[in-house]
């Protein structure tokens, strides 16, 4: 018998059908009842979905334990999902603190984290940071002290059109990762 749009599919099946492997969004879409399109909606936070195919996808990716990978995300948007944190070598005490506040801020947002420290920034250590953000294709970067008030640094990654926002305790964490992991502001004509 034919369902009609939006009726009650019924209790969804649980498990992936390909044993051992990680779950994908087709698994979640095929498990859930409904399209790709709709997961990635879920996922992504779009006001597009109904409130009971939220919480029917929701579920799903909850039991299977998917979790969107972000590279494949990257590459679909056209944008990274990465922040680079560049702070200083050898790591003083206070760095463990910093990282756990950006993790705590970043939680939830669907952004991943790559350290790079380094000790001055010297000629080489800039080229290596370029790298770094080339590489990467960083969403942006924050600056841990004293890196953040490196002018030359700051240029460098104004330069590659990378967002940037100094540290400078942990304290301040939050705010930095909010206004890197906003959505880009729409360019001027």
């Amino acid at each position: 018998m034919a369902r009609r749009r939006g009726e009650d599919p019924g209790p969804p099946r649980r498990r992936p059908e390909r044993r051992g492997a990680r779950p994908t969004i087709n698994d979640v879409a095929r498990l859930a009842h409904v399209s790709k399109k709709t997961v990635s909606r879920v996922i992504n936070h779009s006001p597009l979905v109904r409130p009971a195919t939220r919480a029917r996808v929701d579920a799903v990716i909850g039991e299977i334990g998917f979790s969107p990978d972000p590279q494949a995300r990257g590459l679909a948007s056209r944008r990274s999902f990465l922040i680079g944190l560049v702070c200083f070598d050898p790591l003083p005490p206070s760095s463990i603190a910093l990282q756990q506040r950006i993790l705590d801020a970043m939680r939830g947002s669907g952004f991943e984290l790559l350290v790079r420290a380094c000790g001055e920034l010297d000629a080489r250590a800039l080229a290596e940071i370029r790298g770094f953000v080339e590489g990467h294709r960083l969403a942006g970067v924050l600056l841990a002290a004293p890196h953040g008030e490196n002018k030359k640094l700051a240029e460098l990654l104004d330069m590659l059109g990378c967002r940037h926002e100094a540290i400078a305790a942990p304290d301040r964490a939050a705010d930095a990762v909010a206004k890197l992991t906003a959505p880009r502001p729409p360019s001027a004509p």
